[in-house]
């Protein structure tokens, strides 16, 4: 590519910044770099152009700030890390905790509670304001970016009036093929023009799973979201109707049947004996690639999980919400981490969980973990990471100009104040400061900035 006039070289003098906020903490947890005692994040506008240790970003400062420049510093005694990322939420849905504090013995339990509550929150849809009062809840814990699906239209602004970053998908279930065809694609473009007439920063499709759409809108929404530049997420391998024999019957490679039948459903696949699980069904059809990611992954096999890889998809694991609608097992945290799965944390809504703090799906998930056996010392910088930085992977968001999840120059100035113990005395004491946040740090944010935005702060200075 040849540069334009407007590129900036390496050793170019930048322009002279008049104003700078310097956040100093104990303990800052850039992700893409080791922890810093006794770090500064200095911010201009809304993107980091410093962290390090609090003396080297003073010194850079001063090659970097007018003669009067106007620099405010807040002091954390806690941890500051990157702002959390949700990968997967419903945030419309806050209003319908009676769900969530329910007992189910089956997954169709909860769907009918779910559905009951649903049909008469529709007499007076308080979507909006239900989804809103969701997002400040998740700003409040420390989340400044989330995948929200969206199933009706009066919800679509959750994420931005906090001003946070992230996905909003359009939902997309309940379509038999003929009628797809007919008239789907006509009403989809509707609601994504609608959608868009909201100046959302962000939108996608969630093609809701393959026990609700039959095969024809698994085919076309991945082949509309591609053109139209948006990102798919997906409900998949949540429930054991989504599960796959083993060894099945149909697998990726000895397709020989699929290409003689053109299935409508895959509960007709299923029907009939296929033993295919449905990522390898929705594989099938092409729903799949690097600008996916699915929500629970609760039955994904050994197979599942290298197809996974392979299209590089991403999965948001839910372990509270699995557990309250009863999905029937634990998704394989042990075997994702394993294996090298692109993994990320998300609450699910409220109608399936008991809060919208993302720590306390990370404390659940570490329990998990070292029940299924993982071993590996590394535990909670992986989880740190499923966090951050593999939220904004889930979604595209972990490159580029606007890239969140993360605590380095350039990167928009997403921050999030733990108030948790710090230990720097010695790389134990350090590692047991991190193992305290993934473990005991929900309910412990004291403070929110989003994109250089005071966004919340209670008290931290």
């Amino acid at each position: 590519m040849i540069p334009t006039e407007a590129a900036v070289w390496p050793g170019n003098d930048p322009e002279l910044v008049d104003q700078v906020t310097l956040y100093s903490a104990k303990l800052v947890i850039p992700v893409t770099g080791p922890v810093i005692v006794d770090g500064t994040v200095a911010v201009h506008d809304n993107r980091v152009i410093h962290v390090g240790k609090r003396h080297w970003v003073m010194e850079a400062l001063k090659q970097e700030t007018t003669k009067n420049a106007t620099i405010i510093e807040h002091h954390w005694d806690g941890v500051l890390t990157p702002g959390l990322i949700n990968a997967h939420t419903h945030l419309q849905y806050t209003g319908m905790a009676e769900v969530g504090r329910g007992t189910y013995d089956r997954f169709r339990a909860w769907e009918l509670a779910f559905n009951k509550v649903y049909a008469k929150a529709q007499q007076t849809q308080p979507w909006k304001q239900w989804a809103e009062d969701g997002a400040r809840q998740m700003v409040e814990s420390g989340t400044t970016a989330a995948a929200d699906i969206v199933t009706d239209l009066d919800a679509a602004g959750a994420l931005a009036s906090q001003g946070m970053h992230g996905i909003a998908y359009w939902e997309v279930m309940g379509w038999h093929n003929d009628e797809w065809l007919a008239k789907g694609r006509t009403e989809l473009s509707r609601q994504l023009r609608k959608m868009s007439q909201e100046r959302l920063p962000n939108l996608g499709i969630s093609p809701h799973a393959p026990y609700t759409l039959e095969s024809e809108p698994f085919v076309d929404l991945p082949d509309i979201a591609r053109r139209l530049n948006m990102r798919l997420h997906i409900h998949l391998a949540e429930t054991p109707l989504e599960a796959g024999t083993y060894p099945p019957v149909l697998t990726t490679y000895s397709a020989a049947d699929w290409r003689d039948h053109d299935w409508v459903s895959y509960k007709q696949l299923k029907e009939v004996g296929k033993g295919a699980s449905a990522i390898q069904f929705v594989d099938q059809l092409g729903s799949l690639g690097p600008d996916v990611h699915i929500a629970h992954g609760v039955w994904a096999d050994k197979e599942d999980r290298r197809i996974l890889r392979q299209r590089g998809v991403g999965v948001a694991l839910c372990p509270r919400s699995n557990r309250i609608t009863n999905t029937g097992k634990d998704a394989p945290i042990r075997e994702y981490l394993e294996e090298g799965n692109l993994v990320a944390v998300g609450t699910d809504s409220l109608s399936s969980t008991p809060s919208l703090d993302l720590l306390d799906d990370a404390s659940m998930l570490y329990d998990l973990a070292r029940e299924q056996g993982y071993t590996s010392d590394d535990l909670t910088h992986r989880l740190i990471r499923m966090l951050t930085l593999g939220g904004a992977a889930s979604m595209g968001m972990h490159v580029g100009v606007n890239r969140i999840g993360q605590i380095n120059a350039g990167a928009l100035a997403d921050l999030a104040f733990f108030d948790i113990p710090v230990d720097t005395s010695s790389p134990a004491g350090i590692e047991e400061t991190l193992e305290t946040f993934i473990r005991h740090g929900a309910g412990t944010n004291r403070a929110t900035v989003i994109a250089g935005r005071e966004a919340y702060n209670n008290g931290a200075w």
